[in-house]
């Protein structure tokens, strides 16, 4: 399975082009949004750093080592680093939403894994033309979410390999 997302939010691009996010520059976009920097968000934007790909809110809260905050003040804060471009939320097969820091730099694509959950960044890919091809139609406040769905090569082996062989028929 393949998950992946893009927020075009235009506070998405506080940090310059390329240049990687830190906790500092994500509490410099909560103020530029005009939110307050408190240690609950503080917290979650760390786990959200320690992670290498997309993050349930279930683990999140599992990983916030003192228990800083409570299960929906997660679910709130991500809600407002969503509607802020400061984290891209993605989708499990099944539903589940999953976050990232949005850095401003191209999207991370991913593709996960419907059997065992694992996650694989991908290679990024442009959607320049078809944003363009949108604007020139007359649409603002763009933004997409792009997502794959597969079963990873050793899933695959392990399905095959515990396979059961149709038993051959042999009435006549």
């Amino acid at each position: 399975m393949i998950a992946a997302t893009q927020s075009n939010h235009p506070l998405a691009a506080v940090s310059k082009p390329g240049e990687p996010m830190t906790l500092e520059s994500a509490c410099m976009r909560l103020r530029a949004a005009q939110m307050r920097v408190t240690k609950p968000r503080i917290a979650i934007l760390g786990t959200l750093f320690r992670h290498q790909s997309p993050v349930s809110i279930e683990q999140m809260h599992q990983d916030l080592a003192n228990k800083s905050c409570d299960l929906v003040t997660v679910y709130r804060c991500l809600a407002a680093f969503e509607s802020i471009g400061l984290v891209r939320r993605s989708f499990l097969h099944n539903g589940t939403s999953l976050y990232e820091l949005a850095t401003g730099c191209a999207p991370n694509y991913h593709v996960v894994c419907k059997t065992c959950g694992k996650t694989e960044q991908i290679e990024a890919f442009s959607v320049t033309g078809v944003e363009q091809t949108l604007v020139e139609r007359g649409y603002t406040q763009l933004s997409h979410l792009v997502e794959f769905f597969g079963v990873c090569p050793p899933c695959q082996q392990t399905s095959a390999r515990n396979a059961t062989p149709a038993i051959p028929d042999n009435r006549v």
